[in-house]
């Protein structure tokens, strides 16, 4: 074998320890920060102890959809108990919770709502509104007969993106003609409409 090949072997190896090198240190650094907030604050063991458990259940089985769904819910539970406690790290647990949940709306192909939306909560916590918008839309259209939805989607233009008027009132019509039972969105419609006039 020639010296450019073994050159060009070598450094490839070399690439391939140090990404493996830093996803451990990676891993491993997360682990380390989790156990001390952990013995910093015993009320969240609970908490810590439920996301490594399903951290480690994910990397047995990234397949397995629940898993993403679990693993989601316990780091969103957390970063809402960091939060409860003044804790400045609060939003990178939301934003890890964000992480699990954009890997399962991949994993999931991009059609399941439960994972869109959830993917937009946490982008909402973590005020990033246009990446909200953009996972309630795909939701929509992915389930476009689901109210909850649409009515989400409502609270989000009104209460943190300030929508105008028309485009609030868009949202509800579009969604009452497309949902079995149009009742609510009429009555999320007048219930804005009564508090802007």
């Amino acid at each position: 074998m020639g010296k450019k090949k073994k050159f060009i072997l070598f450094l490839t190896a070399a690439i391939i320890a140090a990404v493996a090198g830093l996803f451990y240190f990676r891993q491993s650094n997360q682990v380390n920060n989790l156990e001390k907030l952990k013995s910093d604050y015993p009320a969240l063991a609970s908490y810590v102890d439920s996301v490594i458990k399903w951290e480690n259940k994910l990397k047995e089985d990234e397949a397995r959809v629940e898993s993403y769904a679990t693993l989601g819910l316990a780091w969103k539970s957390l970063a809402d108990q960091v939060c409860n406690l003044k804790i400045s790290d609060c939003e990178k647990y939301y934003a890890d919770a964000l992480k699990i949940y954009e890997k399962a709306v991949e994993v999931t192909k991009r059609r399941n709502t439960l994972f869109l939306m959830n993917a937009g909560n946490m982008a909402r916590y973590l005020k990033d509104y246009a990446k909200t918008e953009d996972y309630y839309r795909e939701a929509i259209s992915v389930a476009p007969g689901d109210t909850t939805l649409y009515l989400t989607l409502g609270e989000l233009y009104e209460y943190d993106m300030k929508k105008t008027k028309e485009e609030i009132i868009a949202l509800y019509d579009e969604g009452a003609k497309r949902v079995m039972n149009p009742a609510p969105l009429e009555s999320a419609k007048k219930g804005y409409l009564e508090r802007n006039p």
